[in-house]
Formats: C-alpha cells, sequence, structure tokens
C-alpha cells in the first residue's frame, strides 16, 4: 500500500477500481482493510473508484501519541488530502463510527467537496455527551488492561493502546456540527443498528436533517460494520443512486 506524507504523519492507503472516488473511514481499533470483511468493498467495486486507508494511530499509518494529530478536524484533512492524492476534487464518502464523525466534520467544513455521504453508526452531537465514557475507557487504555485492543492476525497489525488513548482524548476535543450543516447539499444517509446504543439519536439526527435513515434490526454497533448483509445493501443502493 503507498504512504501519504502529511507533515510528520504518514497514512496507508489503497486505491482500487474505476469511476468516481469513494473514500471509506473505518471505525475507532480497526484499519483499512476491515472494509473486505462483511462484503464492503465486493459490493461497492462496481459503482466506484475505492479508497481505503488506515486512520493516523490504526493499522500500518504513524502510531502517534499526541492527541493533536488526532482530533476530528485533522482527520478530515486527512480525508480531502487522499482526494488531492487521488486527483479528485469532489468524492463520495463512507464512514463508520470514528469515521462517521470525521464525515460530518466533512459536511460541516468542506461539503462542496462531497458528491454523497453514508455516516454508520453515529450521530451528529459531540462525544463530549458521553464523556464519561471516552475518559473511562482512556484511562483504561493507559493502563494497559483494554480488553477492546485487537491483537495481531495474519498482516493486521496490533494497535498501539497509547495511540489509542491519544485518539479519545483528541474526540472529547470536538464540538460537534449543530448549525454547522446550512451548506451541506450532498444527498447523505444515516445507517445504524437497532441494538446500537447510537440509533436513538442517529434516528433523531436524520429526522432533524431530513437524512435518508436506514434502521438496521437485530444489530448492534460492531455487526453493522462487520457482519451486517441489509447495511452493506442499503449503503451500496444508496452510492449506485447518489454517487456521480
Amino acid at each position: 500500500m503507498p504512504k501519504l506524507k502529511l507533515d510528520s504523519l504518514e497514512v496507508n492507503y489503497e486505491i482500487s477500481g474505476s469511476g468516481p472516488l469513494l473514500i471509506l473511514h473505518h471505525g475507532f481499533g480497526s484499519w483499512g482493510r476491515d472494509w473486505n470483511r462483511g462484503g464492503w468493498l465486493d459490493a461497492l467495486r462496481d459503482y466506484a473508484r475505492l479508497l481505503i486507508f488506515d486512520a493516523v494511530g490504526h493499522g500500518l499509518s504513524t502510531r502517534t501519541h499526541d492527541p493533536n494529530d488526532h482530533t476530528v478536524e485533522r482527520r478530515a484533512d486527512v480525508v480531502n488530502t487522499l482526494a488531492d492524492e487521488a486527483e479528485s476534487e469532489t468524492y463520495g464518502y463512507i464512514g463508520f463510527s470514528m469515521g462517521g464523525r470525521t464525515g460530518l466534520e466533512l459536511a460541516a467544513s468542506t461539503p462542496k467537496r462531497l458528491s454523497m455521504l453514508a455516516i454508520g453508526g453515529m450521530h451528529l452531537l459531540p462525544a463530549t455527551a458521553n464523556a464519561d465514557r471516552f475518559i473511562r475507557h482512556t484511562k483504561i487504555l493507559r493502563s494497559g488492561r483494554a480488553k477492546s485492543v485487537e491483537k495481531p492476525d495474519g498482516d493486521r497489525p496490533g494497535n498501539d493502546p497509547l495511540a489509542l488513548a491519544a485518539s479519545h482524548e483528541a474526540l472529547l476535543w470536538w464540538k460537534g456540527v449543530d448549525g454547522r450543516l446550512d451548506s451541506l447539499n450532498a444527498p447523505t444517509l444515516l445507517f445504524c443498528g437497532e441494538e446500537d446504543a447510537h440509533f436513538p439519536n442517529a434516528e433523531e439526527s436524520s429526522r432533524h436533517y431530513g437524512f435518508e435513515f436506514a434502521g438496521l434490526p437485530n444489530t448492534d454497533h460492531n455487526s453493522t460494520f462487520f457482519s451486517s448483509e441489509i447495511a452493506v445493501n442499503s449503503v451500496t443502493n444508496f452510492v449506485a443512486k447518489h454517487l456521480k
């Protein structure tokens, strides 16, 4: 996979297929090639040139421990720079969980670059709405006792707990997008499992802004990304309809 150099950071990415550019941003603790699981890439490759990448602090990208490298705004800058690298002024975007928050920041800060937007397992509220959980998890990550840290698996590298802790710390600085989406014209879909704790806020966010919404029955947060055929089909149909 090639590397994007951005100041002191290196971002590992991969482009495949042809057509309009579609950038996919994974969630916390995952890496770019996790989009292969659950059938995402197989379903989407007929409609787009697919760009997957490892977010800063994840996979084979820079494992920085500085929270300033992990802010939502910084992650949005990485996405736009990857689009520049792919020589595409506009692009479609799919983001799950942490990648969903990044997509919302893109929708607020650089909406004209988005041709379509699909946000999974996330809503429009800032992480401070659940600050106690993030602070608690950050402490666990720094202690080395986190059970959620992925171990090496084949070519998948294990996670760096201190990089993930920095990601959580930076996330709490993000103010969200309330009142910042007036310029967003790109077709937007929110999709979320009905057993995901984020479901009520995701459904309300869609209703409030008039976004399309796909509720996934018998599905929680992780299975939305890794094993939901309904999620893949809903997003693929949305991409086929709106990505130009």
